[in-house]
């Protein structure tokens, strides 16, 4: 089989100096060969003294070069007449101030325009010229250059001077002028942009020095100025807004900014300035000491913040309960205790971005956990209850939350139920006479005012505690702990219905917000185990078109902090495996206290969500998939310390399934339409106790979606 390689690649003109033989054939071509562009560059790109001459005769004299061909030749032997005079003519052609010099010029601009002579671009003679030239032909020949996306400096300058040229003679407009003066404004604008580009670093660089280190804002803000420079002249306002910005921010001023867009994100920039003002100076040790390692290699800057977060919150846990005889639990630690919650948002807000840097933006979660979790091992710190690892995974996903929050594209306005029975001692902060005692409502408001204050300008969020029991002590409880935030609001209801465990209430509260105009649902439960400074994540994953609703699971890969390392035990196992069976629910933690909805969703589901118990979730999950949306799962860390022989609060889990199963016949979605062997094995062995006690011969953890 032949190939036949383009003529520009042949070696008649890929050899700069070609032995005789290639000499007269290359002179051929000069002669003879279609004058594409490619050709006549691979022709006149050969050096050889003598053969060059010859090449260069041979084209001066053919009369068949196209204007392109000519203007390229003439670029780049301005020396040969008859192929001048020809591009002369075309530039001229009622021969009215015709000049061979002009005509070498206009060439070399197109191709050569670091060989033009500037000098004449000022002369009367060239002014004259210009005011002649044919601009069709001017055009044509210009093209090349037109086309380019950014002029170099001495084309810019030579348009520049032949467009004011005849500009100054008072010539038509025409499409040549405006073609001109969009490649000039193109390659202004462009090298404002680059300016301003380059001035990313150094300016996030000065605005973290007022911001305690933390970038990610500044970051945004900036990406927002680059986004909003679609002209030359809003480049070199936006370069202006990047140059004073430090000082801006140094003196509490709003800078001067046209773009609604720009100024949202400066005010995130500003909402850390004030969180960097609140925040321990302590973090700034910490990273300096984690610069190295014990054996004086160095970490990684995406790693660093993690060792920096681990001794923080690690010397924390020696410093107030080193000497405990017995360890806190991890929501006592870091969510009821003020000084814990706030050590754990300093890391979580420093792992967003410090400096820059942050691990975010090169792990996943999954992996970020592994990291924690082996470094605490190699590092064999004896830490009472193991409290900075659940801390440090917890400002992990506290930090992915508040990136995510930050750049979410719309405005927020959250909804939260949280269901109350006989709460009374949650609410209430620990002392002699209320041990178990969580201060949860001030812990909650204090967690999603952290996440909110990031965007102060478009989050609002209600917070609605549904009190289930007859006699209200919670509510009453409730509203006298009630505290005020900026962009919280607190409301307290007392709702009591006999068939309802949680469900009934959990329901009605998300009706409530729904009908109060709030365009993301979520509930969960009034003890901290779910933080609500993970919420991003849910609304992040929201923001995915068809998504619906959003698990805060406890069973992903990437969770932590809830279950043991076997995970679930076997009758839950089995509940879950039959709640898929019956509902085609693919989630790995359907009965999971934290969840998140739109409005969209729930206006179709909530209507036909009859069960009131536990059960409801399932209900709810099914009916939303069964409308047409998407179910999704994030993981979550949670607060909770397991202990092994230590079980949770009571399920009926054998009430809870025949409720599942009364769903799936309530909604259409009969078991009879698909094979059950979990569900037969339940009820073979009479129990879901009885069936995980015997040997399991299907599998009984789902496999998700």
């Amino acid at each position: 089989m032949t190939t036949f390689l383009p003529l520009a690649d042949s070696p008649l003109l890929t050899t700069p100096y070609p032995n005789a033989e290639y000499t007269d054939l290359a002179v051929r071509l000069a002669e003879h060969a279609t004058p594409d562009p490619a050709t006549l560059s691979s022709l006149l790109a050969i050096t050889e003294p003598a053969t060059s001459q010859r090449i260069a005769t041979a084209l001066d004299a053919r009369t068949d070069l196209p204007p392109a061909a000519l203007a390229l030749l003439v670029a780049h032997r301005p020396d040969l007449k008859q192929a001048t005079t020809r591009l002369k003519n075309l530039l001229f052609p009622d021969r009215t101030g015709a000049c061979h010099r002009f005509a070498r010029t206009t060439a070399a601009l197109a191709h050569t325009p670091e060989t033009v002579d500037h000098a004449y671009l000022s002369s009367t003679r060239f002014t004259d010229s210009a005011r002649a030239a044919d601009p069709g032909m001017l055009h044509t020949l210009l093209d090349p250059l037109l086309d380019l996306p950014l002029l170099s400096g001495p084309a810019d300058a030579a348009l520049g001077a032949l467009l004011n040229a005849r500009r100054a003679a008072q010539t038509q407009v025409t499409a040549f002028d405006l073609a001109g003066a969009a490649a000039r404004e193109r390659t202004r604008h462009g090298r404002v942009r680059a300016a301003l580009a380059a001035r990313r670093e150094q300016t996030i660089s000065e605005i973290a020095e007022h911001t305690g280190g933390l970038t990610l804002a500044a970051g945004l803000w900036f990406a927002a100025l680059l986004d909003a420079a679609d002209t030359a002249e809003q480049a070199g306002h936006a370069l202006a807004s990047a140059c004073m910005a430090s000082r801006v921010l140094a003196a509490g001023e709003e800078p001067d900014s046209p773009w609604p867009s720009v100024r949202a994100r400066w005010r995130q920039v500003t909402a850390a300035a004030r969180s960097a003002e609140a925040h321990p100076q302590a973090w700034h040790r910490a990273w300096e000491a984690a610069a190295t390692t014990p054996d004086g290699s160095v970490w990684d800057p995406s790693q660093r913040g993690l060792v920096a977060g681990y001794t923080l919150l690690a010397d924390h846990v020696l410093t107030y309960y080193g000497h405990a005889d017995s360890p806190p639990t991890p929501t006592q630690c870091w969510a009821t205790e003020p000084a814990g919650r706030a050590l754990l948002h300093t890391v979580a807000d420093h792992l967003t971005g410090h400096l820059g840097h942050s691990p975010l933006d090169h792990f996943d979660d999954q992996l970020l956990i592994a990291f924690v979790r082996a470094f605490a091992k190699n590092r064999r710190d004896k830490i009472p209850g193991m409290l900075h690892i659940h801390g440090l995974i917890a400002a992990v996903k506290a930090a992915r939350s508040k990136a995510l929050f930050l750049t979410r594209p719309a405005a927020t306005s959250l909804g939260i139920v949280v269901p109350m029975r006989a709460e009374t001692g949650r609410i209430l902060p620990p002392g002699p006479d209320n041990e178990d005692g969580q201060d949860a409502l001030t812990a909650k408001v204090a967690q999603l005012a952290w996440l909110l204050e990031a965007r102060l300008e478009d989050a609002r969020a209600e917070l609605l505690l549904v009190d289930e029991d007859p006699d209200g002590a919670s509510a009453h409880t409730a509203r006298q702990a009630c505290g005020s935030h900026p962009q919280i609001r607190l409301s307290v209801a007392t709702r009591c219905e006999e068939a309802s465990a949680k469900g009934g209430a959990v329901l009605w509260g998300l009706a409530q917000l729904h009908g109060a105009g709030h365009t993301v649902l979520a509930y969960t439960d009034l003890d901290l185990t779910y933080p609500l400074d993970q919420l991003g994540l849910h609304l992040a994953a929201l923001d995915q078109p068809g998504v619906g609703a959003v698990v805060g699971s406890r069973r992903r890969n990437d969770s932590h902090g809830y279950y043991s390392p076997a995970g679930p035990n076997p009758v839950i196992r089995l509940y879950q495996q039959a709640v898929h069976e019956l509902l085609g629910l693919r989630v790995t933690d359907p009965q999971a206290g934290f969840k998140a909805f739109t409005a969209a969703a729930l206006h179709t589901a909530l209507p036909k969500v009859t069960d009131h118990g536990l059960s409801f979730d399932t209900e709810l999950l099914a009916v939303l998939t069964a409308t047409g949306h998407t179910v999704a799962e994030v993981g979550i860390a949670a607060l909770h310390r397991w202990i092994d022989g230590q079980s949770g609060t009571p399920r009926d889990y054998d009430a809870m399934l025949r409720a599942v199963h009364e769903q799936a016949l309530r909604h259409g979605l009969a078991p009879e339409k698909g094979k059950t062997p979990v569900c037969d094995k339940i009820r073979d062995a009479g129990s879901l106790a009885a069936a995980s006690r015997q040997p399991a011969s299907v599998t009984i953890i789902p496999t998700p979606r």
